[in-house]
C-alpha cells in the first residue's frame, strides 16, 4: 500500500504538512485559537480541559513551546509543526463530553460517532459485532480490572468512566508526541522509531536468532488459514524499556495485534492494554487510536489504560481474555468476551487481510532495547519456573475460515535463548487450559 493511499486513513495531516491552513482552520469552534505567540505557553500544573488543550496547541508554535521548555525530543521546527498539524487535524469535529487523568495521561470521553476513524474512513453507520467465539475463563484465572473503569474519580475530581455513547481516547497531547524526535517515531511500534518486521523477525527465523538489531521474541506460531483467534493473557508489570505479551494475526506484511505492553516512554510506568496494526510491514500503522484505523464502539475497556491488578511472583495471578475475529469485512476485538470495536478491512487496501485471509497465527512475548541491557519478558522468570512465577498464555486457539475454533498447534521461536525462552504444551483432552505456554526470561546483557 502506498504512502499516498494512507494519507487520510492512517496519518491524516502528517502526510499533508504543506497544507498550512489546517492549523488555523481545522480547530472545532469550541476551541477558538488565539494569535500565535500572543500568550505564553503555560508551564503551570493543574487540569487542562479538552478545549483548553486545543486552544493552546492551535495558538502556539515551535518557538513558544521551545521557550517554555516543552519541545521534548524534538529539535527542529519542521518536525514540531508536523506534529502540531497532526494533532489539530485529528480533532476536527471531535466532540468530548468530559476528560480525566489516569496513569499520568489525559483521556477524553469522545462521542462515538465523532471519533477520528469514523470521520477519516467515511463510516456512515457503525458495524454490529457477531458473538465472540466461546472461550470461557480458564481454571485459576482471575480477571484483571482497569483503573479507569473502576468507577472512581481522578485527582482533579473528574469521573474516569465514559458514559453511554462515548469512548475513551488517550489524548494526542504535545507532550506525548514530542517524547519522540519525529511523528514517525511516535507512530512506530517500538521506542525511538524502532519497528519489527512481520516477515523476518519472527517466524522466518526458524527457531533462533541473535540479530542484535531486531526486536526479540519468545513466541508460539502456526501457519494456518485463519479468521483470528483467542488466548488468555497472564498480566504482569515487568521492568525495562519495552516488553509485551500479545497475539498477532498476519498475512505477509499485514498484521492485526493486541495484548498488554510495558512501555514507559509512551504509556507510563504501568503495563497497559494495547492494539496495533500495520498494512505494510510497519511502515504505517499505529497503537490504539493514535491514527485512524480502529473504530471503538464500547467504553467497557480503555485502550492505553493501566490495570488495577498485576500478577505477583509466587502470589495472585491476574489476566484477561483477548480475541480477534474477522466478520463481515471487519476485524473485531473482544476483551473478556465484550466487543470493544473493529478494524475495517478496507484499511488493508487490496491485501488479503482486507478479506480476513490471515495465514499465520502467533502469540507470545516481544522486547526491544536501544542499548545492550534487554528488558524482562513476561514476569522476568524463565518458563521452567512454572505457575505463579512464569508468565503464560492459555486457551490458545485460532478461528478457521469456516469460523470454527481449533486448538492451536504451535511451533516455537526463541530469538535470543540467552535472554528468553518459551515452553509450549499442546491441547490435552480434559485440560481446562487447552493449548498453553509459559514464556519469558530476565533479559539483561545477553
Amino acid at each position: 500500500m502506498s504512502r499516498g493511499s494512507l494519507s487520510r486513513r492512517a496519518y491524516a495531516a502528517a502526510l499533508f504538512l504543506a497544507a498550512a491552513g489546517l492549523v488555523a482552520g481545522g480547530v472545532p469552534a469550541q476551541a477558538a485559537p488565539v494569535s500565535a505567540g500572543s500568550t505564553p505557553v503555560s508551564t503551570a500544573g493543574g487540569f487542562q480541559s479538552f478545549s483548553g488543550f486545543l486552544t493552546e496547541v492551535a495558538g502556539h508554535g515551535y518557538a513558544d513551546y521551545a521557550k517554555a521548555g516543552r519541545t521534548g525530543a524534538v529539535t527542529s521546527s519542521a518536525s514540531f509543526e508536523q506534529m502540531r498539524s497532526y494533532v489539530l487535524d485529528a480533532y476536527r469535529g471531535v466532540v468530548v463530553d468530559h476528560s480525566y487523568v489516569d496513569n499520568g495521561s489525559y483521556f477524553d470521553c469522545v462521542r462515538t460517532e465523532t471519533q477520528p476513524s469514523v470521520r477519516d474512513l467515511g463510516i456512515k453507520q457503525l458495524a454490529t459485532p457477531p458473538a465472540p467465539q466461546a472461550a470461557g475463563t480458564p481454571k485459576d484465572a482471575v480477571p484483571a480490572t482497569q483503573t479507569a473503569n473502576a468507577g472512581r474519580l481522578d485527582a482533579y475530581g473528574n469521573s474516569t468512566v465514559c458514559g453511554a455513547g462515548t469512548i475513551p481516547m488517550q489524548r494526542l497531547s504535545i507532550e506525548r508526541l514530542t517524547a519522540y524526535p519525529t511523528l514517525a517515531g511516535f507512530l512506530a511500534k517500538g521506542p525511538a522509531g524502532s519497528n519489527p518486521s512481520a516477515s523476518t523477525d519472527r517466524a522466518s527465523t526458524n527457531g533462533s536468532s541473535t540479530n542484535a538489531n531486531a526486536h526479540r521474541y519468545g513466541v508460539g506460531y502456526q501457519y494456518v488459514n485463519n479468521h483470528g483467534g483467542n488466548s488468555w493473557l497472564n498480566l504482569w508489570n515487568p521492568s525495562g524499556e519495552f516488553t509485551l505479551s500479545q497475539q498477532w494475526y498476519v498475512d505477509g506484511s499485514q498484521t492485526v495485534e493486541g495484548g498488554w505492553v510495558h512501555y514507559p516512554g509512551k504509556f507510563g510506568n504501568n503495563a497497559v492494554l494495547f492494539i496495533f496494526w500495520t498494512p505494510d510491514n510497519y511502515v504505517h500503522g499505529c497503537y490504539n487510536l493514535d491514527c485512524s484505523g480502529f473504530v471503538q464502539t464500547s467504553s467497557a475497556f480503555t485502550l492505553g489504560g493501566a490495570w488495577s491488578n498485576y500478577s505477583t511472583s509466587g502470589g495472585g495471578q491476574y489476566g484477561f481474555g483477548l480475541q480477534w475475529k474477522y466478520y463481515a469485512g471487519n476485524w473485531w476485538l473482544y476483551i473478556q468476551g465484550t466487543a470493544i470495536g473493529y478494524y475495517p478491512g478496507t484499511i488493508y487496501g487490496t491485501g488479503n487481510m482486507r478479506y480476513g485471509n490471515a495465514t499465520l497465527a502467533e502469540a507470545g512475548g516481544e522486547t526491544y532495547t536501544g542499548g545492550t541491557n534487554w528488558p524482562q519478558m513476561g514476569s522476568g522468570s524463565w518458563p521452567s519456573s512454572g505457575w505463579t512465577y512464569a508468565a503464560y498464555q492459555n486457551t490458545v486457539f485460532y478461528i478457521d475460515r469456516s469460523d470454527v475454533s481449533q486448538w492451536s498447534v504451535l511451533n516455537s521461536i526463541i530469538t535470543n535463548p540467552a535472554c528468553y525462552s518459551i515452553s509450549i504444551t499442546p491441547w490435552q483432552s480434559g485440560g481446562s487450559w487447552g493449548t498453553y505456554f509459559y514464556y519469558g526470561g530476565p533479559g539483561g546483557y545477553c
